[in-house]
């Protein structure tokens, strides 16, 4: 029987190797490998990703064509269901972090799915605008908290150095939602879109639930320290740095927000989230303007999302290696030049195609591996869910303009070129602002120092009182200057250290 993520006598973690001289009451087969419990759920999290984001999120525009056909909507009003989905998840977004910092990242998943799959029901019966809306409402509830944002929560907490490499492989599901796409729009073609919906609800709910049981908040309780290391170990090793016992780690909420560093990453991060969220829910249309047939369109974001899973895991590791930040900066210089390309292909120019995917696709990838890992680099995991809706919270107005910004240029030009090359010049700005930190990330803040036990008073032969002054009595009793502008408000030898206070730098 394979270990299980449950309590253990002897502490140690599931699915990873015990530490020596360990004996618990489950252990996997011999010729089972001993694989650290954090990779089996970051696979799981890609699942759930490709699940509910490649359904809800990159599905989206296959709908827009077979809704306006057959409800006479324009695009704009469609896309306006997406607006206010990107409202919904940053109003929400503190709320839900918060309540999966507190409740835990198992609970907050089921309560997503629940959500998602009511949702994606009432989607499949709209008949009016205000129906279609409330169920973008429910489902936009569901999607914020039945995979993406409780995996990464959890994933925080069970990797450090390999962050980067975990949220490749969990991302990799992310990339794979466009795979859905053409699957979707084959089904939409055989058996209509609201029938297409019903069958989505039902997918999710049966394969979603299984795949967010395997959740676990933190690797502590199971003896590990983040990355598979034995907690004995790891705190040997934290002890030998003078950095902080084993455990989560990090600023509060009140320290983040008087930190101008988050103001920039939140400006970047939502800048990079209303650009994709603009050409996920448009890209399927504006290849249809210019010229492919849906089934044609559908097949380029097929072979997109294929680029993505090489590329996520891959990516996620250079950014270990050669460092997340810069990396980071990257994604949005690749995604402005990718947007560009994209607003100049059509079926005259195919060949644009390879092109589209090495600059827009990396850049892609590049952001969502990274901009996970930077707000856990920056402010550490201690409230990792809270800081991150915070965030996508601070950027919500972006996130609501764009998608009903390309769509209304589209209704008034036929075509996207403007809105894409709009969208291009936020992307440059987006890397400018990560250039402008320049506070060190949480890891590079020197530990504070440890305060100096006060020496014990020395005794000293009793004084004689002093004298009554014309002030009278009180102001005998007052304490005298020792030193000038200093009054003896500690014993002599008793002066309390200083505290700890960053340099302005540092708070940047």
């Amino acid at each position: 029987m394979l270990n299980r993520p449950g309590p253990a006598s002897d502490g140690s973690a599931p699915g990873a190797a015990m530490p020596p001289g360990a004996h618990g009451r489950r252990r996997a087969p011999a010729w089972w490998p001993r694989i650290y419990y954090g990779w089996y759920m970051a696979t799981a999290g890609a699942a759930s990703n490709f699940l509910v984001l490649g359904i809800t999120v990159f599905g989206f525009g296959v709908f827009i064509p077979p809704m306006r056909d057959e409800l006479g909507w324009t695009i704009a009003q469609i896309s306006l269901a997406f607006s206010l989905r990107s409202f919904e998840n940053g109003l929400l977004a503190p709320f839900t972090g918060f309540m999966v910092d507190r409740l835990g990242a198992r609970r907050m998943a089921f309560t997503g799915l629940i959500a998602l799959v009511i949702g994606l029901l009432l989607f499949s019966q709209s008949r009016t605008l205000w129906a279609f809306y409330a169920a973008s409402l429910v489902m936009a509830f569901g999607q914020s908290l039945g995979s993406f944002t409780p995996f990464s929560a959890a994933l925080m907490n069970w990797f450090n150095r390999q962050r980067g490499r975990a949220m490749g492989l969990v991302s990799t599901g992310n990339g794979a939602g466009g795979l859905a796409a053409p699957v979707l729009a084959t089904m939409i073609v055989l058996i209509g879109w609201r029938e297409t919906a019903i069958v989505a609800a039902l997918v999710i709910g049966v394969v979603g639930f299984p795949l967010a049981m395997t959740l676990r908040d933190r690797p502590e309780p199971y003896g590990y320290a983040p990355d598979g290391v034995p907690l004995d170990q790891a705190a040997r090793e934290r002890a030998a740095r003078g950095g902080p016992p084993a455990g989560m780690t990090g600023m509060s909420v009140g320290e983040v927000l008087r930190t101008p560093a988050f103001y920039l990453l939140a400006m970047s991060s939502g800048l990079g989230g209303a650009i994709l969220g603009t050409w996920i829910v448009h890209q399927i249309p504006h290849l249809e303007a210019e010229g492919f047939s849906l089934q044609a369109a559908a097949s380029i974001a097929g072979f997109y999302a294929l680029f993505q899973i090489a590329m996520r895991y891959v990516l996620g590791w250079v950014g270990d290696t050669v460092g997340r930040r810069p990396m980071f900066v990257a994604s949005f210089v690749l995604i402005g030049i990718g947007l560009l390309v994209f607003s100049r292909l059509n079926p005259a120019q195919w060949w644009l195609i390879p092109v589209y995917y090495f600059t827009f696709a990396t850049g892609h990838a590049t952001f969502v591996v990274m901009s996970q890992t930077v707000v856990a680099d920056y402010f550490g995991t201690r409230r990792f869910a809270t800081i991150r809706g915070l965030a996508q919270s601070t950027a919500m107005p972006l996130g609501i303009i764009g998608p009903f910004f390309a769509g209304w240029m589209f209704d008034r030009t036929g075509s996207y070129e403007v809105a894409l090359t709009v969208l291009s010049s936020c992307a440059i700005f987006a890397a400018i602002c990560i250039l402008l930190i320049r506070r060190p990330q949480w890891g590079e803040l020197p530990a504070a120092p440890a305060p100096t036990p006060a020496p014990a008073p020395a005794i000293v032969p009793a004084m004689p009182a002093p004298a009554a002054t014309s002030d009278g009595p009180a102001a005998a009793m007052q304490p005298q200057s020792t030193h000038r502008g200093m009054g003896d408000a500690e014993p002599d030898g008793a002066a309390s250290s200083p505290a700890y206070e960053p340099s302005a730098s540092l708070q940047r």
